[in-house]
């Protein structure tokens, strides 16, 4: 039988209920997934079942060479599965096994441990034996546990290459909002462009750059709120109602607060007073040589910005409080210092 075969068949058992226990998965679909995976199933130095690790003991350990794991896998009953998966991260971790494996038998989540963040994090996939496509369940499970791909190292690299991938999706998800805000606060010309241009299109005439800068702050805004949910201190959120606008209450103004690495707290009235003199207390040459997008500072006017002269440099100055904040923490950790970067109420 194909790989595929086995997993149909196994499928057809799931749904017949026909694996009543913890050892009935073990056995019925583990290990045989395993057999059909090419691995010496009745080598016990090869796969070594109920392995101990720091007291506890994990369902089998797959090992290349003999005796040294690479895998573990674990094997729980379906109403135990969720949560469990902590536990095998750290024995994992513990033991620097780089490919983990949470099953059920039906549900199987793969995991990196040696990679970075939380064991949510490291989580590189998770098929169904019963909802997902069986071929596609096939090619998984030779991806990241033929015994003849762990054996040449094939396998660590796969699952390596796509905890990667996925890291990176991860980090463009979470910088998107941050690249929409200097966009709108740069007052992009492209941007402006692209929206006047489609705008035309769709209505039959050309709104002003004044309405699209404003349409798009109104965005900005938005992003700037969702962004400050994971930020302390937290942004205000605004009250919307049908009052006019001057009657409404408006959300308190906002500087920079900057503690330095000797202790130094910069707090100007003015966020671009504060951004400013942190630059220079800093080393305008330093903060030259780790901003190489020239988002900051130059020697030289920079294209498309508005900047002020200071001292024989130019520093850019048209973005808001949030994205100066953004700025200044990239900037410390490029330098690999420590500097601590709040936005308070102006008082």
């Amino acid at each position: 039988m194909t790989l595929k075969e086995h997993i149909d068949d196994i499928r057809d058992n799931l749904e017949k209920g026909l694996f009543t226990s913890e050892a009935a998965r073990s056995n019925g679909i583990v290990r045989r997934l395993l057999d059909a995976l090419d691995w010496p199933i009745y080598n016990p130095e090869v796969i070594i079942p109920e392995y101990s690790v720091g007291g506890r003991r994990v369902d089998f350990a797959l090992c290349h060479p003999s005796s040294r794991p690479l895998v573990f896998i674990e094997v729980k009953q379906p109403e135990t599965l969720e949560g469990g998966e902590q536990q095998l991260f750290e024995y994992a971790f513990h033991e620097g096994v780089p490919i983990a494996i949470f099953t059920d038998g039906q549900k199987w989540r793969f995991f990196h441990p040696i990679g970075q963040g939380d064991y949510r994090e490291r989580k590189v996939h998770e098929m169904d034996l019963t909802e997902d496509d069986s071929e596609e369940n096939a090619k998984r499970l030779n991806r990241y546990l033929n015994y003849e791909s762990i054996q040449s190292g094939g396998s660590i690299k796969a699952i390596e290459e796509d905890y990667r991938n996925i890291s990176r999706q991860r980090q463009v998800a979470t910088q998107l909002p941050e690249v929409w805000s200097e966009l709108v606060q740069e007052r992009n010309d492209y941007l402006l462009l692209a929206v006047m241009e489609k705008a035309k299109k769709k209505i039959g005439y050309e709104p002003t750059e004044e309405q699209v800068l404003d349409f798009l702050k109104s965005l900005e805004r938005k992003t700037e709120l969702d962004i400050g949910e994971s930020q302390s201190p937290p942004m205000s959120t605004p009250t919307f109602s049908n009052e006019k606008p001057e009657l409404q209450s408006k959300a308190p103004a906002k500087r920079l607060a900057v503690t330095m690495p000797n202790g130094e707290v910069i707090q100007n009235y003015n966020a671009m007073d504060t951004f400013r003199e942190v630059i220079f207390k800093l080393g305008p040459e330093k903060v030259l040589q780790v901003d190489t997008e020239r988002l900051l500072i130059s020697t030289e006017p920079i294209p498309k910005r508005r900047t002020t002269q200071y001292r024989g440099y130019y520093i850019t100055e048209n973005h808001g409080t949030l994205v100066k904040q953004k700025f200044l923490r990239r900037i410390a950790e490029r330098l690999g210092i420590h500097m601590r970067v709040k936005i308070v109420d102006k008082s």
